[in-house]
Protein backbone atom coordinates (compact mmCIF):
# COMPACT_ATOMS: atom_id res chain seq x y z
CA UNK A 1 0.00 0.00 0.00
CA UNK A 2 1.25 3.49 -0.82
CA UNK A 3 1.47 6.36 1.66
CA UNK A 4 -1.09 9.14 1.91
CA UNK A 5 -0.90 11.26 -1.24
CA UNK A 6 -3.18 14.11 -0.13
CA UNK A 7 -0.56 16.69 0.81
CA UNK A 8 -3.17 19.46 0.85
CA UNK A 9 -5.09 17.75 3.65
CA UNK A 10 -1.91 17.18 5.66
CA UNK A 11 -0.91 20.82 5.18
CA UNK A 12 -4.32 21.94 6.45
CA UNK A 13 -4.03 19.71 9.51
CA UNK A 14 -0.48 20.84 10.25
CA UNK A 15 -1.38 24.53 9.88
CA UNK A 16 -4.40 24.27 12.18
CA UNK A 17 -2.56 22.22 14.78
CA UNK A 18 0.39 24.65 14.66
CA UNK A 19 -2.03 27.36 15.80
CA UNK A 20 -3.92 25.26 18.32
CA UNK A 21 -1.07 23.09 19.66
CA UNK A 22 2.29 24.56 18.56
CA UNK A 23 4.20 22.07 20.75
CA UNK A 24 3.01 19.21 18.50
CA UNK A 25 5.53 18.38 15.80
CA UNK A 26 4.27 18.09 12.19
CA UNK A 27 5.84 14.62 11.90
CA UNK A 28 3.20 13.34 14.32
CA UNK A 29 0.59 13.80 11.60
CA UNK A 30 2.55 13.39 8.36
CA UNK A 31 4.67 10.43 9.49
CA UNK A 32 3.46 8.75 12.67
CA UNK A 33 -0.28 8.71 11.91
CA UNK A 34 0.20 7.93 8.22
CA UNK A 35 2.68 5.08 8.78
CA UNK A 36 0.89 3.73 11.84
CA UNK A 37 -2.55 3.54 10.22
CA UNK A 38 -1.01 2.10 7.07
CA UNK A 39 0.59 -0.69 9.10
CA UNK A 40 -2.65 -1.80 10.79
CA UNK A 41 -4.92 -1.53 7.75
CA UNK A 42 -6.86 -4.79 7.54
CA UNK A 43 -5.67 -7.10 4.77
CA UNK A 44 -8.85 -7.06 2.68
CA UNK A 45 -8.67 -3.30 1.99
CA UNK A 46 -8.02 -2.80 -1.72
CA UNK A 47 -5.58 -0.31 -3.26
CA UNK A 48 -8.60 1.58 -4.59
CA UNK A 49 -10.05 2.04 -1.10
CA UNK A 50 -6.80 2.41 0.81
CA UNK A 51 -5.99 6.08 0.19
CA UNK A 52 -9.41 7.50 1.06
CA UNK A 53 -9.66 5.36 4.18
CA UNK A 54 -6.20 6.51 5.24
CA UNK A 55 -7.35 10.12 4.85
CA UNK A 56 -10.30 9.39 7.13
CA UNK A 57 -8.04 7.72 9.70
CA UNK A 58 -5.61 10.66 9.77
CA UNK A 59 -8.61 12.94 10.41
CA UNK A 60 -9.60 10.66 13.30
CA UNK A 61 -6.05 10.58 14.68
CA UNK A 62 -5.92 14.36 14.57
CA UNK A 63 -9.22 14.58 16.45
CA UNK A 64 -7.88 12.19 19.10
CA UNK A 65 -4.75 14.34 19.50
CA UNK A 66 -6.84 17.50 19.70
CA UNK A 67 -9.19 16.16 22.37
CA UNK A 68 -6.39 14.50 24.31
CA UNK A 69 -4.45 17.73 24.75
CA UNK A 70 -7.45 19.55 26.21
CA UNK A 71 -7.97 16.67 28.66
CA UNK A 72 -4.53 15.89 30.08
CA UNK A 73 -2.07 18.63 29.18
CA UNK A 74 -2.15 21.11 32.10
CA UNK A 75 -1.37 24.15 29.92
CA UNK A 76 -4.25 23.32 27.57
CA UNK A 77 -6.84 22.10 30.08
CA UNK A 78 -10.29 23.28 28.94
CA UNK A 79 -13.27 21.30 30.35
CA UNK A 80 -15.87 23.69 28.88
CA UNK A 81 -14.49 23.31 25.37
CA UNK A 82 -14.32 19.53 25.75
CA UNK A 83 -17.99 19.34 26.72
CA UNK A 84 -18.82 21.06 23.44
CA UNK A 85 -16.49 18.81 21.47
CA UNK A 86 -18.06 15.70 23.04
CA UNK A 87 -21.35 16.68 21.39
CA UNK A 88 -19.89 16.01 17.95
CA UNK A 89 -20.56 12.64 16.39
CA UNK A 90 -21.31 11.12 13.02
CA UNK A 91 -24.22 12.93 11.40
CA UNK A 92 -24.43 15.81 13.92
CA UNK A 93 -23.05 19.31 13.39
CA UNK A 94 -24.96 21.63 15.74
CA UNK A 95 -24.02 25.31 15.69
CA UNK A 96 -22.06 26.52 18.71
CA UNK A 97 -22.25 30.03 20.14
CA UNK A 98 -20.74 32.00 23.03
CA UNK A 99 -17.16 30.91 22.43
CA UNK A 100 -14.02 33.01 22.35
CA UNK A 101 -12.31 33.16 18.91
CA UNK A 102 -9.69 30.53 19.75
CA UNK A 103 -12.18 27.98 21.06
CA UNK A 104 -14.48 28.70 18.12
CA UNK A 105 -11.56 27.91 15.79
CA UNK A 106 -10.98 24.58 17.58
CA UNK A 107 -14.65 23.57 17.28
CA UNK A 108 -14.85 24.54 13.61
CA UNK A 109 -11.64 22.62 12.89
CA UNK A 110 -13.00 19.56 14.71
CA UNK A 111 -16.25 19.82 12.72
CA UNK A 112 -14.31 19.99 9.47
CA UNK A 113 -12.41 16.81 10.38
CA UNK A 114 -15.68 15.03 11.20
CA UNK A 115 -17.17 16.19 7.89
CA UNK A 116 -14.16 14.96 5.90
CA UNK A 117 -14.22 11.67 7.78
CA UNK A 118 -17.93 11.08 7.27
CA UNK A 119 -17.88 12.13 3.60
CA UNK A 120 -15.48 9.24 3.03
CA UNK A 121 -17.23 6.67 5.22
CA UNK A 122 -20.73 7.33 3.91
CA UNK A 123 -19.62 6.01 0.50
CA UNK A 124 -18.56 2.65 1.96
CA UNK A 125 -20.84 -0.40 1.49
CA UNK A 126 -21.29 -1.15 5.21
CA UNK A 127 -21.51 2.42 6.54
CA UNK A 128 -25.19 2.24 7.45
CA UNK A 129 -24.81 -1.21 8.97
CA UNK A 130 -21.87 -0.26 11.20
CA UNK A 131 -22.44 3.43 11.94
CA UNK A 132 -24.21 2.72 15.24
CA UNK A 133 -21.24 0.60 16.36
CA UNK A 134 -18.77 3.28 15.27
CA UNK A 135 -20.75 5.86 17.25
CA UNK A 136 -20.51 3.58 20.30
CA UNK A 137 -16.74 3.32 19.83
CA UNK A 138 -16.52 7.11 19.53
CA UNK A 139 -18.35 7.44 22.86
CA UNK A 140 -15.83 5.01 24.38
CA UNK A 141 -13.05 7.35 23.25
CA UNK A 142 -14.93 10.29 24.77
CA UNK A 143 -15.24 8.34 28.01
CA UNK A 144 -11.49 7.69 28.03
CA UNK A 145 -10.86 11.38 27.48
CA UNK A 146 -13.25 12.32 30.28
CA UNK A 147 -11.43 9.87 32.54
CA UNK A 148 -8.13 11.65 31.75
CA UNK A 149 -9.69 15.03 32.60
CA UNK A 150 -11.04 13.62 35.84
CA UNK A 151 -7.64 12.25 36.88
CA UNK A 152 -5.96 15.55 36.08
CA UNK A 153 -8.38 17.43 38.37
CA UNK A 154 -8.46 14.64 41.01
CA UNK A 155 -4.96 13.12 41.08
CA UNK A 156 -5.76 11.21 44.27
CA UNK A 157 -8.04 8.86 42.28
CA UNK A 158 -5.18 7.38 40.20
CA UNK A 159 -5.17 3.58 40.16
CA UNK A 160 -3.95 0.93 37.76
CA UNK A 161 -7.26 -0.90 37.24
CA UNK A 162 -9.32 2.09 36.13
CA UNK A 163 -6.46 3.27 33.93
CA UNK A 164 -6.37 -0.06 32.13
CA UNK A 165 -10.16 -0.20 31.81
CA UNK A 166 -10.58 3.23 30.24
CA UNK A 167 -7.35 4.62 28.82
CA UNK A 168 -6.84 2.16 25.94
CA UNK A 169 -9.90 3.61 24.18
CA UNK A 170 -7.86 6.79 23.75
CA UNK A 171 -5.94 4.96 20.99
CA UNK A 172 -8.98 4.80 18.68
CA UNK A 173 -7.69 1.60 17.06
CA UNK A 174 -10.98 -0.24 17.20
CA UNK A 175 -12.55 2.72 15.41
CA UNK A 176 -10.10 2.50 12.51
CA UNK A 177 -10.80 -1.23 12.34
CA UNK A 178 -14.54 -0.50 12.06
CA UNK A 179 -13.78 2.04 9.32
CA UNK A 180 -11.93 -0.65 7.34
CA UNK A 181 -14.84 -3.03 7.85
CA UNK A 182 -17.24 -0.44 6.44
CA UNK A 183 -15.28 -0.73 3.18
CA UNK A 184 -15.26 -4.53 3.15
CA UNK A 185 -17.14 -6.18 0.27
CA UNK A 186 -18.30 -9.08 2.42
CA UNK A 187 -18.37 -9.42 6.21
CA UNK A 188 -19.10 -12.76 7.85
CA UNK A 189 -21.13 -11.48 10.81
CA UNK A 190 -20.88 -14.89 12.47
CA UNK A 191 -17.26 -13.95 13.25
CA UNK A 192 -17.93 -10.29 13.96
CA UNK A 193 -17.65 -10.73 17.74
CA UNK A 194 -14.27 -12.41 17.32
CA UNK A 195 -13.16 -9.55 15.05
CA UNK A 196 -14.09 -7.02 17.72
CA UNK A 197 -12.15 -9.02 20.28
CA UNK A 198 -9.00 -9.04 18.12
CA UNK A 199 -9.27 -5.29 17.55
CA UNK A 200 -9.65 -4.67 21.27
CA UNK A 201 -6.61 -6.82 22.03
CA UNK A 202 -4.69 -4.89 19.38
CA UNK A 203 -5.85 -1.62 20.89
CA UNK A 204 -4.55 -2.67 24.30
CA UNK A 205 -1.25 -3.59 22.68
CA UNK A 206 -1.12 -0.18 21.00
CA UNK A 207 -1.81 1.49 24.32
CA UNK A 208 1.17 -0.30 25.87
CA UNK A 209 3.43 0.90 23.02
CA UNK A 210 2.22 4.42 23.75
CA UNK A 211 2.68 4.13 27.52
CA UNK A 212 6.26 2.87 27.19
CA UNK A 213 7.37 5.58 24.75
CA UNK A 214 5.55 8.68 26.02
CA UNK A 215 6.14 8.33 29.77
CA UNK A 216 9.17 10.64 29.87
CA UNK A 217 7.48 13.35 27.78
CA UNK A 218 4.30 13.15 29.86
CA UNK A 219 6.29 13.49 33.09
CA UNK A 220 7.85 16.70 31.76
CA UNK A 221 4.45 18.00 30.61
CA UNK A 222 2.83 17.27 33.98
CA UNK A 223 0.48 14.70 32.45
CA UNK A 224 -0.38 12.16 35.17
CA UNK A 225 -2.85 10.06 33.16
CA UNK A 226 -0.39 7.49 31.83
CA UNK A 227 -0.36 4.00 33.27
CA UNK A 228 3.17 4.36 34.67
CA UNK A 229 2.12 7.49 36.57
CA UNK A 230 0.44 5.18 39.07
CA UNK A 231 3.89 3.93 40.16
CA UNK A 232 5.34 5.37 43.36
CA UNK A 233 9.05 5.38 42.43
CA UNK A 234 11.62 4.48 39.76
CA UNK A 235 11.89 0.87 40.90
CA UNK A 236 8.14 0.38 40.52
CA UNK A 237 8.30 2.01 37.09
CA UNK A 238 10.99 -0.41 35.88
CA UNK A 239 9.05 -3.40 37.21
CA UNK A 240 5.88 -2.13 35.54
CA UNK A 241 7.72 -1.66 32.23
CA UNK A 242 8.93 -5.27 32.34
CA UNK A 243 5.38 -6.45 33.02
CA UNK A 244 4.05 -4.39 30.12
CA UNK A 245 6.64 -5.85 27.73
CA UNK A 246 5.58 -9.33 28.82
CA UNK A 247 1.94 -8.38 28.31
CA UNK A 248 2.73 -7.42 24.71
CA UNK A 249 4.00 -10.95 24.10
CA UNK A 250 1.01 -12.49 25.88
CA UNK A 251 -1.41 -10.41 23.78
CA UNK A 252 0.45 -11.39 20.62
CA UNK A 253 0.09 -15.09 21.47
CA UNK A 254 -3.58 -14.70 22.35
CA UNK A 255 -4.35 -12.91 19.09
CA UNK A 256 -2.64 -15.63 17.03
CA UNK A 257 -5.24 -18.03 18.38
CA UNK A 258 -7.88 -16.18 16.33
CA UNK A 259 -6.13 -16.80 13.01
CA UNK A 260 -8.19 -19.89 12.20
CA UNK A 261 -11.45 -18.38 13.50
CA UNK A 262 -11.41 -15.24 11.34
CA UNK A 263 -11.59 -15.32 7.54
CA UNK A 264 -12.59 -11.67 6.87
CA UNK A 265 -8.95 -10.54 7.20
CA UNK A 266 -5.55 -11.99 8.06
CA UNK A 267 -4.87 -11.88 11.78
CA UNK A 268 -1.21 -12.69 11.11
CA UNK A 269 -0.91 -9.62 8.85
CA UNK A 270 -2.58 -7.51 11.53
CA UNK A 271 -0.04 -8.75 14.06
CA UNK A 272 2.80 -7.88 11.67
CA UNK A 273 1.28 -4.40 11.42
CA UNK A 274 1.19 -4.06 15.20
CA UNK A 275 4.87 -5.02 15.38
CA UNK A 276 5.59 -2.26 12.84
CA UNK A 277 3.60 0.19 14.99
CA UNK A 278 5.66 -0.78 18.03
CA UNK A 279 8.88 -0.04 16.13
CA UNK A 280 7.40 3.24 14.91
CA UNK A 281 6.64 4.27 18.50
CA UNK A 282 10.21 3.48 19.51
CA UNK A 283 11.70 5.29 16.49
CA UNK A 284 9.59 8.43 17.08
CA UNK A 285 9.88 8.59 20.86
CA UNK A 286 10.11 12.27 21.74
CA UNK A 287 8.05 13.27 18.70
CA UNK A 288 4.73 11.63 19.57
Amino acid sequence: MSALKDRHMLNTIEQNMAEIAPYRKPALFSEFLVKGYTAITLSFVSEAKFSELLRAKVCLGTLITLYDDFADRPTQNNPHLLEILYQLNFGRRDSVRSLNPRDHHVVEFAKSLFTELEDILIRQPHYRTLREILDFDLKQFYSANQYSSLVMSNPHMKNILENRLYAHHNMGMIMVGMMDLMACERIDFLEFGAIREVLLLGQRMGRIFNVLTTHNREAIDGDITGELATCANKIEIEIAKQELRQEIQDLHNKMRGFNTRITTFSVDSYLEGLTAVQKLHEKMEGTI
